[in-house]
């Protein structure tokens, strides 16, 4: 099965691993715009020309699957009602649709994203719909920029984190991580709440097991890896965050 997935950086591995520990050999492709990270910052009409430039790219590359691991380009799909299913062969899966699979209505939701995917509302539109009311949204622009110069921890991390989060010790049900980026940071956010955290990338890897008839396979596993923008520096983060993972990672400089 030919599966591919994309974000503006790193923050699209967090779904990558769990994917490739689910179902092990397949063939993976990962789009890592870091020319153009953060988008949680960007122009919307940018990044809506810039999605059809992925999508298009998945496209040549004959892909099965295109999996959104990033969810500000998911939130302009579903608010601008972007049709992937008309125009293209491969199944796109959602990952804030599937994100909110994991919440129950009686949950009191604390959403941590980018300004953008707040700002487009997807989330809040779709947690409205299964029925909850307790919902707080915080933009934490901060996180990404941290978390792709590769502060995962100590006291620029923790300076951040008490920043965003001093406030919500017990407040809520759960906590949605609602960019890719964010587990990342998961550790320290436990430092700061005692709240359940939600990982949308179980939300992805539970679709594709009631979903598809993907079947875990043996054998050496082996990602393509094509990247926008500085390539030396997305290699030693994709290393250093994908260091448990037994795989053959190959690089590969694109222009979209």
């Amino acid at each position: 099965m030919k599966i591919g997935l994309f974000d503006s950086g790193i923050g699209g591995l967090t779904v990558l691993k769990k994917v490739i520990r689910q179902y092990g050999n397949q063939e993976y492709f990962y789009l890592a715009d870091n020319l153009n990270v953060p988008y949680g910052s960007k122009p919307i009409s940018f990044l809506k020309e810039n999605l059809v430039k992925i999508l298009n790219f998945f496209s040549s590359l004959k892909v099965d699957i295109v999996i959104s691991a990033c969810n500000t380009t998911d939130s302009i799909i579903k608010i601008t009602n972007f049709d992937v299913k008309s125009n293209y062969n491969f199944i796109y899966i959602s990952i804030i649709e599937n994100a909110v699979k994991k919440i129950e209505k009686t949950d009191s939701i604390l959403l941590l994203a980018t300004e953008n995917t707040i700002n487009l509302g997807a989330y809040k539109k779709f947690l409205l719909e299964k029925g909850l009311s307790d919902i707080e949204e915080k933009a934490c622009p901060l996180f990404v920029p941290l978390i792709e110069e590769g502060y995962w921890n100590g006291q620029m991390a923790d300076s951040v984190m008490r920043f965003y989060l001093q406030d919500s010790k017990t407040k809520y049900d759960k906590i949605i991580l609602g960019c890719t980026h964010y587990p990342i940071l998961e550790k320290q956010l436990k430092k700061y709440t005692n709240n359940n955290i939600v990982d949308p990338a179980d939300g992805i890897t539970d679709f594709l097991k009631e979903n598809t008839q993907i079947t875990k396979e043996t054998g050496k596993i082996k990602v393509n890896y094509y990247i926008t923008g500085n390539v030396k520096k997305f290699q030693d983060l994709s290393k250093k965050f994908m260091k448990d993972v037994k795989y053959d990672a190959f690089f590969e400089k694109i222009n979209l």
